[in-house]
């Protein structure tokens, strides 16, 4: 959401449509790509890593039948997060084959972070000449200046807090307790794996299930978060900035769950674990601390004691910049700077005129109308069916073909087998 939302918006004119699509499953066909459109981007995310190889290898395949330039804005890596690029990994070919084919199509890529940065390194790519560190672009979309209201420690703060399943326990411990020292905290979930739970109290059953099995995670209806209604699952960038700006404290194991409170100039405090929000948190200069650091007995107050909230204002004008220059040096037309005036964006104008932004949700345990509640759960239903019948249908076929294999494997034995 808030990733693309910045990017789409700056580079949408009067003149010039972006049209989104779903790369990965639903790539379109490159011939309605060269007909139709004038340059290809990709916002990529955590992308580099054995997790997207198979992914990554459909989108290389398409890139290099396309005839048009192609832009990648904003890729990182999963990896520790203090990695050892040295000797080889098994994805390491799928990432060559993907960077020579974007390189192919335009000047550099665009890398979130200087850990990302080093597996390039180690891949033989030189910064500068085949890539640059650009950082998240979500921040960007607040133009030249960045700004941040002072931070104030109360009892009665208004907090949001956002957290991931396979962050350190003892992180996520002292996260899921904070409801309990703070009434006005609220629970910001990001993972669509939460949605069915949230929209209709329901489990999805083709999400991962690591977070239904951890004790300090709201993953239960009479969790606080479920059972207060102090939980918001945002459905789009506009009301979640919004929402953001009447927040006293952002704190939590989510990068974009404490970049769009900083975007709202909120104060944040990121706690790092993995390669993924550390090379954010370190490019940006988010407030940070080691999520392995945080202890369940601490206090809120200990946690925060002696943090720079304005910390990333001083390196924003310089990332913006940076970033800037590299759009422009691969033919990106946009309206970046047109933020640091008094000017309407023309997407902002149509967003306003077309009024579809829909409101976060809300978990089923607090909704009241009798025809709300039948109607989130007959459509959680139904797409909980239809989710069930497909995985059901497909362990059916695998089922199928382990017992044509093992057949097979028999009748190669029998064949193999010395006579007597």
């Amino acid at each position: 959401v808030a990733f693309p939302y910045g990017l789409i918006r700056n580079l949408t004119t009067d003149n010039r449509a972006v049209v989104a699509d779903w790369y990965g499953a639903k790539l379109p066909s490159p011939e309605e790509v060269n007909e139709q459109y004038d340059m290809y981007i990709l916002p990529m995310a955590n992308d580099f890593g054995g997790h997207f190889a198979n992914e990554m290898k459909k989108i290389t395949k398409f890139i290099k039948q396309l005839k048009i330039p192609v832009v990648v804005v904003g890729i990182g890596g999963a990896f520790s997060e203090k990695p050892d690029f040295s000797g080889t990994r098994p994805f390491d070919k799928t990432s060559r084959e993907f960077i020579n084919a974007v390189l192919d199509k335009s000047s550099k890529l665009g890398l979130r972070g200087e850990i990302t940065g080093d597996y390039l390194k180690a891949l033989g790519y030189v910064e500068g000449s085949h890539f640059e560190v650009i950082g998240d672009p979500t921040l960007y979309n607040l133009g030249s200046d960045l700004k941040i209201k002072d931070f104030k420690y109360s009892d009665d703060m208004k907090i949001a807090y956002n957290m991931t399943p396979k962050a350190p326990q003892s992180a996520l411990e002292f996260l899921y307790n904070l409801p309990n020292a703070f009434k006005d905290a609220t629970y910001i979930p990001q993972d669509i794996g939460e949605f069915a739970k949230i929209y209709a109290g329901m489990m999805d059953p083709t999400a991962n299930p690591l977070r239904d099995t951890l004790q300090n995670f709201p993953n239960k209806l009479t969790d606080v978060a479920y059972a207060s209604g102090n939980l918001k699952f945002f459905l789009n960038a506009p009301k979640w900035i919004e929402y953001m700006e009447n927040v006293d404290l952002s704190i939590g194991t989510r990068i974009h769950g404490n970049v769009i409170p900083t975007h709202a100039g909120t104060p944040s405090l990121t706690m790092m674990y993995g390669s993924r929000l550390r090379e954010l948190a370190e490019y940006h200069h988010l407030p940070r601390i080691a999520a392995r650091d945080v202890r369940p007995e601490m206090t809120l107050a200990q946690l925060v004691e002696g943090v720079d909230f304005h910390e990333p204002e001083r390196y924003h004008k310089a990332n913006f910049e940076k970033y800037v220059d590299f759009l422009e040096n691969n033919g990106i037309e946009n309206q970046y700077r047109l933020n640091d005036t008094e000017g309407e964006l023309a997407f902002d104008r149509q967003l306003r005129e077309a009024d579809t932004l829909l409101e976060a949700i809300t978990p089923l345990s607090t909704v009241t109308n009798p025809v709300e509640i039948m109607t989130r759960i007959n459509e959680g239903y139904e797409i909980t069916q239809q989710k069930i019948i497909a995985q059901k249908d497909r362990l059916a076929r695998l089922t199928k073909e382990v017992k044509e294999l093992r057949k097979f494997k028999q009748s190669v034995d029998a064949t193999d087998s010395p006579k007597n």
